[in-house]
């Protein structure tokens, strides 16, 4: 199994010296990173990226650790139709990609992939997380009149992980950035402990990679 969870990284935003848990993000370059555009506003005042939580699968990782080591990262580009945004990192920053992008068109009903993100950052909480998990839907969402590319990921997501990569399984590729649980617009919603009760279903949505490569500088 191809583990990727030493690329993927977390957004904060520091606001009075203190740092506020926003979602997840990846590379797509040697210095640029992806993220889903809902989760930084857009707004790059005050946001940076913590260094990967984990660099290795056995490892584990320490949830009272509070010293992040941040650097911040600048939006050179937005798709708000698709809800991408691409962030620029510091200089001393360089990745190398294991993986290359490609979309939601290589992928089929039932196919496994391996979604990456952190949960739970609601809460103060930046633990990698890795799921396996399968297709149960390609979609198009239109958006101002335009049609998107999405794939329904059967389990469900958290809004920290929000921004992360999807890797299907068959290929080896990065196929879908997540944004989020689906969510009707419906009236009288209400909040139970900070959550929609109409979020909690067992399945997320993913938009396709292939509107990635375009954006990257």
């Amino acid at each position: 199994m191809n583990f990727y969870g030493h690329l993927v990284l977390a957004l904060a935003r520091v606001e009075a010296e203190q740092a506020r848990l926003l979602g997840s993000c990846f590379p797509v370059g040697p210095k640029h990173l992806a993220t889903a555009l809902h989760v930084v506003a857009p707004n790059d005042d005050g946001l940076v990226a913590l260094v990967p939580a984990i660099s290795g699968i056995s490892e584990y990782q320490d949830t009272s650790q509070n010293g992040w080591r941040a650097s911040a990262v600048k939006i050179v580009a937005v798709d708000a139709i698709r809800d991408i945004c691409i962030l620029e990192v510091p200089e001393e920053w360089n990745f190398t990609l294991g993986y290359s992008l490609t979309g939601t068109d290589v992928m089929s009903l039932g196919d496994e992939v391996h979604v990456y993100g952190y949960p739970h950052m609601e809460y103060g909480r930046k633990v990698m997380t890795f799921q396996r998990s399968h297709v149960g839907a390609k979609v198009l969402i239109s958006n101002h009149g335009v049609s998107v590319k999405h794939v329904v990921i059967n389990t469900q997501l958290r809004p920290g992980q929000s921004g992360g990569p999807v890797f299907d399984v068959a290929t080896g590729t990065l196929c879908a950035l997540v944004t989020g649980s689906y969510a009707p617009d419906v009236k009288g919603t209400i909040l139970v402990s900070g959550v929609d009760p109409v979020t909690l279903h067992q399945t997320g949505h993913a938009v396709s990679a292939e509107y990635i490569k375009d954006m990257v500088p």
